[in-house]
This record gives structure tokens, C-alpha cells and sequence, in this order.
């Protein structure tokens, strides 16, 4: 074992300083709950989030509503208890978190578009006592064998014609808080307890729970507020689903901080993006490089519209193209992950760094790069990023019921990133690849055992590797390989996946060898069987032409 590196041997981070917004409440008091409670008090009647330009609630109606989730949470004697929010854009969502947490438990985004298997993992692992689910998502669970230690689900919208789903009782939510006080059911959680459980990509394993403070999700949004400026008068627009922790921290928590309205889609619609943009009146805008590359192929006409900024990681593939297209500054450096705080960076605040340049961390972060044996790397060579929180709780606390992924994750006193980058004499870091076996697809991190242990579930299937396969749209494709017993019908093998993986997870190539090239140690060599991935004949395109 090396020995433990030496604490002048990593960098203190220059980027987003602890001020502005971050100090505008003393430690113990950076609880988001409070934030809202104070905007409340505050800004009552102005629009905090708007769904669809149809419906909107304000920061009054969104306390309040907060307040009776959490007395209806006490009332069934469920204090304290996990809550699952299987929803995606809708007004619900972010007072269910913070009712939850006025009730003193954690919640529990679920991704809305998990079925099957991976639902099943997240559901059970979680310990969610309450499930409160959009309705058109209430059929995922009756699919499940099982719902764990569920004692209520709560459906928002039409609800089922059932009263009970494998042994919980059902209710609808309006039903649920109806004729409860819009109060506090007890005072504001602590800013050293545990707030939130996001799962995340699973390199050796199906999705880990990474646990959140309430100090971490302040803090996470916070620097957002200061690095990207935003303001009361700043208007908000995404696409983006909000049970993904980046949109979560940009849009919903930072307009909280940031006492600003924010417009939120159900879906994304590229010819009407910056026509949406104009009519919501926004001045600020997260998308992903994907789509801006999608935007810019299907829109014909450009609307006036009054976006400044638009927060796009990674760049758009012809980054001068699209912001002189459209007329709008794009800030694409950045870098972040579900387990910490995230770099994000104002384009002009780095002149000169090339796009991959990711800004520095937070100065609440020391941070550096390390090779194999945690050795630390001067600047330009390429190794682990790893980092270290200069205050507490500004960091993952760990993976709910991992013990063994959380202590090696932060051994020598540093967590371990699993990407690849390298730091340059300034400080600023560049992002360069992923050391751990995981993919980034349509706006989703994939962990390639998630795809790879439902597929060894199917008797006929012996071995099977998956891994990212260049796209056109500048993100990954997923490829599965596998080994079977007997031949296998691809176009079924294909369905399969469909019917039991999230979308983002169903392999876009399939095919079927002999067998797989391996270490002496009988490890897969993907890297080998990405040297002619789709240059075989063998290879099944489900979603392109051959």
C-alpha cells in the first residue's frame, strides 16, 4: 500500500468561492426547506415553477403544499421515513421532496423511465416506506413482484381502481393531504442529516444509492446561483427531467435560491426550442450537447427570443456555429457527478483553455490527479481525478447499504472519481475519458453491468459485455456482445431488452460470437472487441440503416 499522499500534494480549488448566495444563511441553518420557507414569507405570489405553460405554482402554494405533505407523512405515523418520487416534470415533485424532509425523512427520486428489473432494485434498496407516483407510472409497480417494505402508495393524477398493491395501500394524492394545516408538522430538519438518496450508474453492480446531506443540496445549488449569475429577475427554461440530480440542482433548487420562475417541459421538442425559450420569456437556459447538436440540424427559423446564457455540457459539436446561428452565449465547461458538488464555469472566465476544460472546483474542494497505486500527478499527466471536501458534508456521505463500494471509494482520505483528467498549471482541469466500465446515453450515465446482469438472467445467454460505441449525436451508443448456448434470435433478444430495460439502457447493436477475448485472469477485453465493433457483418443495427 502506498502511503497516504501528503495533504499540500493536492490543489485547493479557485473556482466557485464561498459567498453570495452559499453565506446567506449560517451552517446550521442551510436546509433547503428553510430557503423555501423563507421565499415563501418573501416572494409568496410570485411563480416559482411552470409545467407545460399550463400549470404553475408559486412559492406560497409550493411551501404549503410542502408543509402538508409533511403532516400527512406525520399523521400516518411515517416521520422520519424513505419516500420515493417516481414522477418526472410536475408540481408535485419538489414539494413531496421538501414535505418529506419537513417530516424529517429522505427522499428518493426515482428515474421516470425505470421499469422492471432496475425498478425493482431501487424500490427494494432504498427502504421507501411511500412511493407517491405520477399515474401513467403506477402500472411499472403493478409489474413488480414485490414492493419491498412499502406501507402507502400515493398516486398524483387519475388514480387506479385498486386500494392496495402488493399489500400497500393505495390513495390518491390530493385525498392524501386534503383538510391538513399548511404548517411545519415540526421544526426544519438538521443541515448535517441526510436529505436525499440518488442512485446512480453501476460499474459493478446494478444503480448505487448515493447519500445526500442537507447541506450538500444547498450547497450544490448555491454554486450554481453565483457561478452562472443568476438573479430574481432571471427566467429558467429546461426540457431536462428533474428527477436528475443536475437539473434538480440547476433549475428547481437554484430558482428556489435564486427566488426566480422556472419553466419546465414534459418533453423535448427541438424545432419548438427556441420558440418555447421565447415564450416563456427566458433569459437562461440547460440543455445537454446532444440536443443542441439536434436543435440546430431541425430548426428551420430562428425566433427572437431573450436567452443570454444556455448551460450545454458537453459543447455542441460546432460550438461558433451554434452561438452565432441563434444568438446566445453558450457556457459548456463544467464537470460533475452524482457524488459531488459540480465545476461549473463561465465560458469567459477561462480565456484561452480549450473546450474539455472544466473549470476548477469549488474552494470548499481540494482536488488532484492520481495514477494506479493513489500516487499524486504533477500538472498535464493524466491520471484519477480525486477529490477532498474542505468543510463537512459538501460531498457524497456514501452508497446506501455499500459499505465496501464507500470505503473504496474513499481510500487514502480522497474520493475516487473513476474519470480520467488532467490539470494544467492554472488549476483548471480537463476532462479527458471514464476509467470505470460505464457509458453516457441520450442525457443518462450507464453502468455497463446494468445492461450486462438482466441479460445473464436469460437461460441461453452464457456471457455478454456491453460498452459505448461512437454516435452520431456526440454521445455513446450501447453495443452488447454476447456468448450463448445455442443460436439466438436478435430481433427477440432486442424486444427482451425493451420490455424489462429503461429505454437509455436498450442496446442499439447486438450481436452474437463464439466467444470473447480475455486476460489470464478470464476478465473480458472490451477494449478488444471495440477495435472492429461495427465493422462486422454480424452486427444488428436496431435504429439505424445497414
Amino acid at each position: 500500500m502506498p502511503d497516504p499522499p501528503d495533504r499540500q500534494g493536492l490543489l485547493k480549488g479557485a473556482g466557485a468561492p464561498l459567498s453570495g448566495v452559499a453565506l446567506r444563511y449560517e451552517m446550521e441553518d442551510r436546509v433547503l426547506l428553510r430557503v423555501l420557507k423563507d421565499q415563501a414569507a418573501r416572494r409568496g405570489d410570485h411563480p416559482w415553477l411552470i409545467f407545460d405553460f399550463e400549470s404553475q405554482i408559486t412559492f406560497a402554494e409550493g411551501y404549503e403544499m410542502s408543509c402538508r405533505i409533511g403532516q400527512a407523512l406525520v399523521r400516518d405515523g411515517l416521520s422520519g421515513s424513505h419516500v420515493g418520487l417516481f414522477m418526472d416534470n410536475q408540481g408535485e415533485f419538489f414539494p413531496t421532496m421538501y414535505g418529506t424532509h419537513a417530516a424529517g425523512g429522505i427522499a428518493v427520486p426515482f428515474n421516470a423511465r425505470t421499469r422492471g428489473l432496475h425498478l425493482h432494485h431501487v424500490v427494494t434498496k432504498s427502504d421507501v416506506s411511500v412511493i407517491v407516483v405520477r399515474d401513467e407510472y403506477f402500472e411499472h409497480l403493478q409489474n413488480l413482484d414485490d414492493i419491498g417494505v412499502v406501507e402507502t402508495v400515493v398516486v398524483v393524477g387519475e388514480p387506479p381502481e385498486v386500494e392496495t398493491l402488493h399489500g400497500a395501500a393505495v390513495v390518491a394524492f390530493d385525498q392524501w393531504i386534503a383538510d391538513l394545516p399548511p404548517k411545519l408538522p415540526a421544526d426544519p430538519p438538521h443541515w448535517n442529516e441526510n436529505a436525499l438518496i440518488q442512485f446512480t450508474s453501476g460499474t459493478t453492480g446494478l444503480a448505487k444509492g448515493v447519500v445526500y446531506t442537507h447541506h450538500f443540496l444547498y450547497l450544490a445549488s448555491a454554486v450554481f446561483v453565483d457561478s452562472l449569475e443568476q438573479t430574481e429577475n432571471s427566467v429558467l427554461f429546461t426540457p431536462l427531467p428533474i428527477y436528475h440530480v443536475g437539473a434538480m440542482h440547476i433549475v428547481g433548487n437554484l430558482s428556489l435560491h435564486a427566488g426566480c420562475t422556472a419553466h419546465l417541459m414534459s418533453s423535448f421538442s427541438p424545432e419548438q426550442y427556441f420558440q418555447q425559450a421565447a415564450q416563456a420569456g427566458a433569459t437562461f437556459s440547460i440543455i445537454l450537447g446532444p440536443m443542441a447538436a439536434i436543435i440546430d440540424k431541425r430548426t428551420e427559423t430562428v425566433p427572437e427570443h431573450q436567452l443570454d446564457l444556455i448551460y450545454c455540457p458537453p459543447a455542441p459539436p460546432d460550438l461558433e456555429r451554434f452561438e452565432s446561428r441563434f444568438n446566445v452565449n453558450v457556457t459548456y465547461q463544467g464537470y460533475g457527478m452524482t457524488e459531488i458538488c459540480p465545476i461549473p464555469a463561465r465560458a469567459e472566465m477561462l480565456p484561452g483553455k480549450s473546450i474539455g476544460a472544466m473549470g476548477r472546483p469549488a474552494e470548499w474542494t481540494e482536488y488532484g490527479v492520481v495514477d494506479q497505486d493513489d500516487r499524486l500527478l504533477p500538472p498535464g499527466e493524466v491520471g484519477e481525478m480525486v477529490f477532498r471536501p474542505l468543510i463537512p458534508h459538501s460531498m457524497i456521505r456514501e452508497y446506501y447499504k455499500d459499505p465496501e463500494i464507500t470505503v473504496d471509494s474513499f481510500r487514502n482520505c480522497m474520493f475516487h472519481t473513476g474519470d480520467l483528467a488532467f490539470y494544467d498549471e492554472d488549476g483548471v482541469v480537463t476532462f479527458v475519458g471514464r476509467q470505470k466500465d460505464r457509458m453516457r446515453r441520450r442525457g443518462e450515465m450507464v453502468g455497463a453491468t446494468e445492461v450486462e446482469i438482466p441479460v445473464l438472467s436469460l437461460p441461453s445467454i452464457a456471457e455478454a459485455a456491453a460498452y459505448g460505441v461512437p454516435s452520431e449525436l456526440g454521445e455513446e451508443d450501447i453495443k452488447l456482445d454476447i456468448v450463448a448456448t445455442e443460436a439466438v434470435d436478435l430481433p427477440e433478444l432486442r424486444a427482451w431488452c425493451e420490455e424489462n430495460l429503461p429505454p437509455y439502457m436498450v442496446p442499439r447493436y447486438i450481436e452474437q460470437r463464439n466467444g470473447f477475448p480475455k486476460t489470464p485472469s478470464e476478465r473480458i477485453e472490451k477494449y478488444k472487441l471495440k477495435e472492429d465493433a461495427l465493422n462486422r457483418p454480424e452486427v444488428f443495427d436496431f435504429e439505424g440503416t445497414k
